[in-house]
């Protein structure tokens, strides 16, 4: 299953579906038309104070926002460490 940045998710299921514009949601969240514009691209994080930005404006929790942000970046990582040639320690006791 695809995991999809918060801000796609926001873009879509808030922005576009209350048919508002890049510049006027920027504006309701008291932030720059080029941070939300990162934002709703994938260039940048939700952080835990956009995440209180995005709840006060439109409703919901910090939380979800945080927690979708964190579940992303969870993906991301594990995708990369895949790759490494990583093996559990072993505590070996002395005798």
């Amino acid at each position: 299953m695809r995991q999809i940045h918060p801000g796609e998710i926001l873009r879509e299921e808030v922005i576009a579906a209350n048919q508002l514009s890049i510049t006027e949601t920027a504006k309701l969240l008291g932030i720059s038309r080029q941070s939300l514009n990162n934002i709703v691209h994938q260039k940048s994080d939700i952080t835990p104070e956009m995440a209180f930005r995005i709840a006060k404006v439109f409703g919901g929790t910090a939380d979800i926002w945080a927690n979708l942000q964190t579940k992303y970046n969870l993906y991301l990582a594990a995708e990369k460490t895949k790759e490494l040639d990583l093996k559990p320690y072993q505590y070996e006791r002395s005798a």
